[in-house]
């Protein structure tokens, strides 16, 4: 009687010098693809801010056919009917919803689907609760990396503001915008925002209108 013997595998496993080299491998390939990577995730982040600005102008345009204006971005001009504490941190943006939150002045807010949008970066409150928001927090809405945007009347062209910037939880000063002929948008509004680096006034910002090359 004949014996059949298991047919045994020729597989071994990889070397210790073989496992370096496949490693190796996949770190420079790491190493060469990272800059695509960040590329992609910064225009990613550069899309979702340009979405959150285009909501805004949503709001913003139907506001102003409303009201016949834009929403002031100047607590000291705000409609009298509006209570509001005034501070010199975020004013623009924090007075805009402020006015996009009033009802009865044709204000709408539609965050309910994206309440990761609104933020309270420099903690404060207002004399009275902001009716669409139903809070007393002074919020403001904040771009694809966490820092509030900042938004101008053209009423306030010239007028710098100071935006608490929600990651670094630092001040940076922001002023609108303006080319060779004077401030873009001159009957209208601007809306900034400091972009990857959190810094206003370069080419890394996204904002509406979009901001001259330098």
């Amino acid at each position: 009687m004949s014996r059949h013997h298991p047919v045994r595998a020729n597989a071994r496993g990889f070397t210790l010098v073989e496992l370096l080299i496949v490693i190796g491998i996949i770190s420079l390939l790491a190493v060469a693809l990272l800059p695509q990577v960040r590329e992609i995730f910064m225009e990613s982040k550069g899309a979702q801010t340009t979405a959150r600005i285009q909501l805004l102008q949503q709001m913003i345009e139907k506001y102003q056919r409303d009201n016949g204006d834009y929403p002031v971005s100047d607590y000291a001009l705000l409609p009298k009917s509006i209570k509001a504490k005034a501070d010199s941190r975020n004013a623009g943006i924090e007075c805009l919803l402020i006015q996009l939150g009033q009802k009865r002045l044709g204000g709408t807010l539609t965050f309910d689907d994206h309440p990761e949008w609104l933020k309270n970066t420099d903690e404060d409150d207002n004399t009275d609760e902001i009716p669409e928001l139903r809070t007393r927090k002074k919020l403001e809405v904040v771009d694809a990396w966490g820092n509030p945007f900042a938004y101008f009347h053209n009423a306030s062209y010239g007028k710098k503001q100071t935006i608490a910037l929600g990651v670094s939880q630092e001040d940076a000063e922001a002023e609108a915008m303006k080319d060779d002929r004077g401030y873009l948008n001159p009957r209208k509004y601007q809306i900034i925002s400091a972009g990857a680096n959190g810094t206003f006034g370069d080419d890394d910002d996204v904002c509406y209108p979009e901001r001259p090359k330098h």
